[in-house]
């Protein structure tokens, strides 16, 4: 028992049929069986001649059923394991497992095997009992051959056949009735054949025992072993064995071996027994049992089957002598298993092989995850389990793009997919566009996104687990090929799932005139649509737009949500609630009104006022207005007669972008979509799932390369900043709720695309190709499992909705300052999970998340970009590295403290994260390709030149963010304060200290 399991993968389609091999694994089984096999073997009593009683009429005292039954799952290797038994018991090596295990020096007793009997293909006319006297037959007779004397006892095995046969009149399917036909009318004949013939029947067990006993003799041995397989898989023909079993096969000399599951087995005994019942009566007593339920037996029945259901089974195969086939799982915990074969260099431990396979083929390394993953394949039935393993091991011999083993999995998968509504078929789609549909469709309709979004098989049902394992795997396979769909991933399954999970999205909805469940929102984002995650994240935008309104409003609910954030789109019409939002005072003078005139005023002011004036202003609208005092501009309207508020304290977005030159105004436009309220009014939404989707789209673009790629990535940036309308569920009606022509189109006629080689004009697409080129996109593999991708999709959901409840009014409720926040979230969420994922074990104090201060983040990098850390030469970090690198990020991020809070936090986050990112940009581009991120701002006044910005961060904190907050009303006092010191200073009657 101390010797380790080896299993030769190479040999699993045909396995040796020796119990001596070395690949043998049910061992502790096999040394039960043949305990089992030599215990309490029995030569029945000769009759005692007496004058007083016919011997016939004894009891059989030493009567007893002595059936083993080998219980295990389908596909466990029941057939095998008997196949194995009697070659060991054909070749006499079962003695040598007996004196192994055993202290005692008696005699092994004899066996003989009469092979193997499947009642399922015995013909519906043949009895058991017929055959296997006809098993007993064929060994007499060869012992027969090989033997010159011993006639008698031959004889007396004839003798006692043909007695044996007077009675076959007895058993079902042979002769006629026992006292049928007109001969029973005839004295003679009873009295000469007739009752013969009915006490050969009567004593059939007897005589049949006698035939056993002379045959055991004369072949040499001391009991017969026969397996019986399968008896549980046929009721009809099941049940007759059974009922043999009990009513003749009771001899110690004949040894039975039943194979099956002991789960069917109570199934069938127990639907003879209720067989047993008459229809009628049963009818009768539910009958009687409404009427008065007291005396009514219905209940009683059910418990007397139960009852009758156990006995039988304990008589027929009492519970010492079942034997159970373990899975590889128990074998693996207790003297372990190693493989060998395929393209294992020597033997491996079970434990070592695993780890290799669950990480190649379900792309996990984390120890908790490995586990758990080995745990489902070893507890997979033995058949299935091996199967699986053995195309792991031959996988190195395949193409890069195809797996045996997924292969394999999909076949062993087959059923539990399918029962779980899932058409297989839909999953080997080479387009890698077609999955995530086809899934999310899959989900919705069977109800599962609970437990199989994630494709993490944590379950309690072992069908539901080996589903989440295929399509888990399936969904690696296209990552692999397609990194994009990693974020797609997010976008369309888990971002689904998060909303399930917090309530946020109901199965089913009571609302009949536009319900608000997963079924509609399915239909409204076009979920089963081979569409990009862009147009989806855009269309969830629109859906969540109406979240929180009454029933069915036409109005939309502004706020933030994962999905953007609600912005004005051009002319800036509600500048009361624009002004006390972004500065925390009114729009009109008074007391509490911005004084936009003070503004206005810095451009020939003194120095000493401007910086008291900027002082007044939060750091993240500070850094906008030293710019436009730096630069001269005026702050005035066109009349000239006063000072504005458009394009000098407030933008709309789409307003904004048209004042920015070159890629800044593509880019600022990505991330912004347009939603069509029920009353056809137009909001802006500001969202980084666009910018998420913008990445997936450009990966594919990497994923093929060719000398198109620029003119690819030109026309896709083109196309996801023009702006596009969605209409909320309520705008499109539910009569209409597939269409979205009207407001939106693939056939939209966008703005040509032209691009020349002068990276100037289009340097943001340069910088893209450029980023792909260096992260060898074309060629790496960065495929991670969807439950690593699900983990930091749940760790980004909580720390964006911290970031949402942390944005404070004139503090940090700010666009530049939100979507800064929110992408350090997701890179942190990232990089973390990632770290975890990859068993490398990311520092305690990185596990907070960045909410108001990205110092977590900084940590976290410093432990990622070490050169000590073994995170780098990690899948896991090649995935992290690509999306941290993207010069998308640029944009948005801060690069100092001071433009997003007063004082200097510890780490100075924002300059070291900005730090970090300009080093890794720095591989790929050149000084002058870091001018990508200059950003020019331009005024429609001819004396107000451009002003160059580093990014979009400061611009973007002049668009109102809409809805949702709470007015702080002294939010504004220190400008205002601010602004009344000057007017002070500079009123009529005091000398202004400027002239």
């Amino acid at each position: 028992m101390s010797d380790v399991i080896i299993i030769d993968l190479d040999t699993i389609d045909h396995p040796s049929l020796a119990s001596t091999s070395e690949g043998f694994i049910q061992v502790e089984a096999r040394e039960q069986v043949f305990r089992c096999l030599i215990k309490d073997i029995i030569k029945p009593a000769l009759p005692k001649p007496s004058s007083d009683r016919p011997s016939e009429l004894d009891v059989l005292t030493d009567r007893r059923h002595d059936a083993l039954l080998v219980t295990a799952r389908r596909g466990e290797g029941k057939t095998t394991f008997l196949t194995q038994i009697l070659s060991a018991i054909a070749d006499q090596s079962y003695k040598s497992f007996v004196h192994r295990n055993s202290t005692s020096t008696n005699r092994v007793p004899e066996l003989y095997s009469l092979g193997i009997i499947d009642p399922t293909l015995i013909e519906t006319k043949q009895n058991i009992i017929v055959v296997i006297i006809e098993k007993i037959r064929k060994a007499v007779m060869h012992r027969r051959k090989n033997i010159v004397d011993a006639n008698d006892d031959y004889q007396r095995v004839e003798g006692s056949l043909r007695k044996l046969a007077q009675g076959l009149y007895l058993l079902d399917g042979i002769g006629e009735q026992l006292y049928a036909g007109k001969d029973w009318v005839d004295p003679d004949f009873v009295l000469d054949e007739g009752l013969e013939n009915a006490a050969a029947a009567h004593d059939f067990e007897l005589r049949f025992r006698q035939f056993i006993a002379s045959a055991v003799s004369y072949v040499g041995c001391d009991a017969f072993v026969l397996a019986i397989d399968d008896v549980d898989t046929w009721f009809e023909r099941g049940w007759p064995v059974l009922e043999a079993l009990r009513k003749y096969l009771a001899t110690t000399q004949l040894k039975v071996i039943l194979s099956g599951d002991l789960d069917l087995y109570t199934l069938l005994v127990r639907r003879q027994q209720w067989d047993q019942m008459n229809p009628s009566f049963l009818r009768a007593e539910r009958m009687r049992a409404k009427v008065d339920g007291d005396s009514a037996m219905i209940s009683k029945i059910g418990r007397m089957v139960d009852s009758l259901q156990d006995q039988y089974l304990i008589k027929i195969a009492r519970p010492e002598n079942r034997v159970e086939l373990r899975n590889l799982e128990y074998h693996a915990d207790g003297v372990g298993i190693a493989f060998r074969g395929g393209n294992i260099a020597g033997c491996v431990s079970e434990r070592e092989f695993l780890a290799g396979t669950i990480s190649e083929v379900f792309g996990v390394s984390a120890s908790k995850d490995i586990d758990l993953y080995r745990e489902q394949i070893l507890r997979l039935p033995t058949r299935s389990a091996l199967q699986l393993l053995a195309a792991a091991s031959h996988d190195n011999a395949a193409g890069e793009d195809h797996s045996v083993a997924l292969d394999t999995l999909r076949h062993v998968s087959w059923t539990a997919v399918t029962s779980l509504g899932l058409d297989v078929s839909d999953t080997r789609n080479p387009n890698p566009n077609a999955l995530i549909p086809s899934l999310s469709h899959w989900m919705a309709k069977s109800r599962l996104w609970h437990s199989l979004a994630r494709c993490y098989p944590d379950g309690a049902e072992a069908e539901k687990n080996l589903a989440a394992m295929y399509v888990g795997a399936a969904l690696l396979n296209v990552f692999k090929r397609s990194p994009g769909k990693m974020i797609d991933y997010w976008i369309k399954i888990s971002l689904v799932r998060e909303k399930l999970d917090r309530g946020e999205l109901p199965y089913q909805s009571s609302e009949t005139e536009a319900p608000r469940d997963l079924k509609s929102f399915m239909s409204h984002v076009g979920a089963t649509a081979l569409e990009s995650s862009v147009q989806f994240a855009s269309r969830v935008a629109s859906w969540e737009a109406i979240e929180g309104g009454r029933e069915n409003t036409k109005q939309l609910v502004r706020g933030i949500r994962l999905s953007g954030a609600s912005v004005p789109l051009g002319r800036i019409r509600e500048t009361s609630p624009a002004a006390r939002e972004l500065y925390g005072l009114e729009y009109d003078g008074g007391k509490n009104g911005l004084d936009r005139e003070a503004f206005r005023a810095l451009a020939t002011g003194n120095p000493d006022d401007t910086r008291r004036l900027l002082a007044g202003l939060p750091p993240a609208l500070r850094g906008f207005h030293r710019k436009l005092s730096n630069s001269g501009w005026q702050y005035g309207s066109r009349r000239g007669t006063e000072a504005a508020f458009q394009v000098y304290f407030a933008n709309g977005i789409e307003d904004l972008a048209k004042r920015l030159s070159g890629s800044a105004k593509r880019v600022a436009l990505l991330a912004h979509s347009r939603v069509v309220s029920g009353q056809q009014a137009e909001s802006g939404n500001y969202s980084l799932l666009r910018l998420l989707g913008f990445v997936a789209e450009t990966l594919e673009i990497g994923r093929t390369p060719n000398r198109t790629n620029l003119q690819s990535i030109v026309e896709l940036v083109t196309q996801c900043s023009q702006p596009r309308s969605y209409p909320t569920q309520i705008a499109l009606g539910v009569a209409n709720s597939e269409s979205y022509l009207e407001f939106d189109s693939d056939s939209d006629d966008f703005e040509d695309a032209y691009y020349s080689e002068n990276e100037e004009a289009f340097s943001f697409e340069h910088a893209l190709l450029k980023w792909m080129l260096s992260n060898e996109v074309a060629a790496v593999d960065f495929g991670l499992a969807p439950i690593t991708l699900a983990r930091v999709w749940t760790r980004f959901t909580y720390t964006f909705g911290n970031i949402r409840d942390e944005l404070k009014h004139r503090d940090s409720r700010y666009l530049g300052v939100y979507m800064h926040r929110a992408i350090i979230g997701f890179l942190h969420a990232l990089g973390f999970e990632l770290m975890r994922s990859a068993n490398a074990r990311p520092p305690a104090k990185t596990a907070s998340n960045p909410v108001r201060s990205g110092e977590v983040f900084v940590q976290l990098l410093k432990e990622i970009y070490s050169d000590s850390s073994q995170f780098g030469a990690t899948k896991e970090f090649k995935f992290f590295d690509l999306i941290f690198s993207c010069p998308l990020w640029g944009f948005f991020i801060a690069r100092e403290e001071h433009d997003e809070v007063e004082k200097v936090r510890r780490l100075e986050p924002n300059d070291s994260i900005y730090q970090f990112y300009s080093d890794r940009l720095s591989e790929y581009l050149d000084d002058a390709s870091h001018a990508i991120f200059a950003t020019q701002f331009r005024s429609s006044k001819p004396d107000e030149g451009p002003i160059d910005f580093d990014g979009l961060y400061f611009l973007l904190n002049t668009v109102q963010m809409q809805g949702g907050s709470e007015f702080d009303r002294t939010a504004g006092r220190l400008l205002r304060q601010t602004t009344e010191a000057w007017r002070k200073r500079t009123s009529p009657g005091r000398v202004n200290p400027s002239q």
